[in-house]
């Protein structure tokens, strides 16, 4: 591969990653599944399971939504390997939500890494298989001093598994479930990258 097929290749993946985001921010649905092949998988901290029912359900709570609540996915960093039709890429994110919790308004910064594993099918790349990384979250009330300290009472912030303890705990508190989650540095996350080496090796 030539340098410049390089290039080329490299910002077509990193697009892929950014139109996911505006898809999934901005309700654009049609935009969203455009970015994944038809048997891709997303493994989230909601959802685990094929792409096309993970942007069903998205579109579903995108309707519960209320009027002062929103989310973002702020990229950052992107790390991206390509061989072949083949590609891991890998970006920092911010995943900013806005929502009520027993009526008070709250921000819920978590901050993760998307890992991806990115092919060209029939001359464009799309998303085969997408897993998010939590690093470590946090949760303010909007206006500071609204809530009293007990009302974190039950957010597990030691120990082993916490790095999204505030996200697990805002969607347990909304009646969603909150399901095991890749976390940064723990044997699923090698086992993560190990799987993925081996296929981006036998491309």
């Amino acid at each position: 591969m030539d340098d410049v097929q390089r290039w080329t290749d490299e910002q077509e993946v990193r697009n892929v990653r950014r139109l996911w985001a505006y898809g999934r921010d901005l309700s654009e649905w049609e935009l969203l599944r455009s970015v994944f092949h038809p048997d891709a998988t997303v493994h989230v901290s909601w959802f685990n399971g094929p792409a096309s029912e993970f942007i069903a359900r998205s579109a579903e709570l995108a309707k519960l939504r209320r009027p002062e609540e929103h989310g973002k996915h702020w990229l950052g960093n992107m790390r991206t390997a390509i061989r072949g039709t083949r590609a891991i890429q890998e970006t920092d994110v911010q995943i900013l939500v806005r929502e009520f919790l027993d009526g008070i308004l709250f921000d819920n910064t978590a901050y993760a890494r998307f890992y991806d594993r990115i092919e060209k099918r029939d001359g464009a790349w799309r998303i085969s298989n997408m897993t998010c990384v939590y690093e470590k979250d946090r949760l303010d009330p909007v206006i500071p001093g609204s809530v009293p300290p007990s009302f974190y009472d039950q957010v597990k912030l030691t120990g082993t598994g916490t790095a999204l303890a505030f996200l697990q705990f805002r969607l347990v508190r909304r009646g969603r479930e909150a399901i095991p989650v890749v976390i940064s540095g723990s044997p699923e996350e090698r086992e993560l990258r190990a799987a993925a080496e081996r296929w981006l090796s036998a491309a």
